[in-house]
């Protein structure tokens, strides 16, 4: 029996940033799984508990950690919306040339960022 793998691995594949955005696309994905939903779940349960839980509900989100939590949530969803929408582009049948396909991926996180400030840029420094 042959001692070659079954099927590619990363030894065989040369690193490409369409890599990267397949990986940051899969953790973005649990991470608001795992750490959205957690953080949506006490939000409502929250506001069901009243005033008091809700202030220490806000109290911890307005936290540095908390800036953090929500910043890294708010980058996680765009990072992962721009992806999708990669990834919806290729589905259709466009992008699939070299020249594209490098350029989407590496845009499709410098995107995801540009996102993630003017958002956070707009609620911190008002409307």
């Amino acid at each position: 029996m042959s001692q070659r793998p079954l099927s590619p691995h990363l030894q065989i594949w040369r690193w490409g940033p369409h890599m990267l955005v397949s990986i940051l696309h899969r953790a973005t994905g649990d991470g608001m799984a795992l750490v959205g939903l957690g953080v949506l779940v006490w939000w409502l349960g929250a506001l069901a508990s009243g005033p008091g839980a809700y202030e220490i509900f806000t109290g911890a989100m307005t936290s540095p950690i908390g800036y953090v939590v929500m910043v890294g949530l708010s980058w996680a969803f765009f990072t992962h919306l721009m992806s999708g929408l990669r990834h919806f582009v290729l589905d259709i049948g466009a992008g699939y040339e070299l020249d594209a396909n490098r350029f989407w991926s590496i845009a499709s996180p410098v995107i995801a960022l540009i996102l993630t400030i003017a958002l956070w840029a707009y609620l911190l420094l008002g409307s």
